[in-house]
């Protein structure tokens, strides 16, 4: 395929999932079906749980099924992407289909929206803040770690860390969630660890070694 057919395919599929977002919320089931996302039915009934009364970070909305999964139940989300796109998702603004999705599903008022890159956003968040901290950005294994550098001190002691894309040999997820050193709850393609002091230690560690 050449690479001006794959542009026009990637801008009539970014033109679909637009107009996608201007129509009523399906009324079958509260996680957003109609929403782009490779995130599957179970794994958005563990978001939900997992969120459950509770202050949640998402790192990476896309066009927002995870964070309507989140805002389900959540107290709050904490929703950060910079909304233009990556090497994995092609470069699409999704920023406006996104908003439109959370009003449709009835979430947006519990729904912070961070325009930004998580590395600009993460030094304004304060440690221990989140009870849930989901990690769905770009999947490399070095983006993935520096994701964890900037987000571990925001959980809570006790709080649970959950990786989207876990298992994929594509992609660097599941070497980190390893490196983390605990056992993962693992569902469909989604792994959850619990934060600990003692992880957070290792980590510490473990990363200063690295850059040494």
């Amino acid at each position: 395929m050449s690479a001006a057919l794959r542009r026009r395919l990637r801008f009539g599929l970014a033109a679909w999932r637009s107009v996608a977002s201007r129509l009523p919320a399906r009324p079958h089931g509260p996680f957003a079906p109609d929403v782009p996302s490779s995130l599957t039915e179970a794994e958005c009934r563990l978001l939900a749980e997992l969120a459950r009364e509770g202050e949640a970070l998402e790192v990476g909305s896309w066009f927002g099924r995870s964070t309507i999964a989140l805002g389900s139940t959540a107290r709050a989300v904490h929703a950060v992407d910079w909304h233009r796109g990556d090497g994995h998702t092609g470069p699409l603004g999704t920023l406006h289909p996104f908003l439109r999705n959370l009003a449709r599903y009835g979430v947006r008022d519990r729904v912070v929206v961070h325009v930004g890159r998580i590395e600009d956003v993460a030094p304004a968040l304060r440690d221990g803040r989140f009870d849930l901290v989901f990690v769905d950005g770009y999947h490399t294994a070095d983006a993935v770690r520096r994701d964890v550098d900037l987000v571990l001190r925001t959980v809570r002691d006790g709080g649970k860390l959950a990786f989207h894309d876990f298992g994929r040999p594509e992609y660097g997820v599941s070497e980190v969630v390893r490196e983390l050193g605990a056992d993962p709850q693992v569902v469909d393609t989604i792994a959850v660890v619990e934060v600990t002091p003692e992880m957070k230690r290792r980590w510490s560690e473990l990363r200063g070694d690295a850059a040494t």
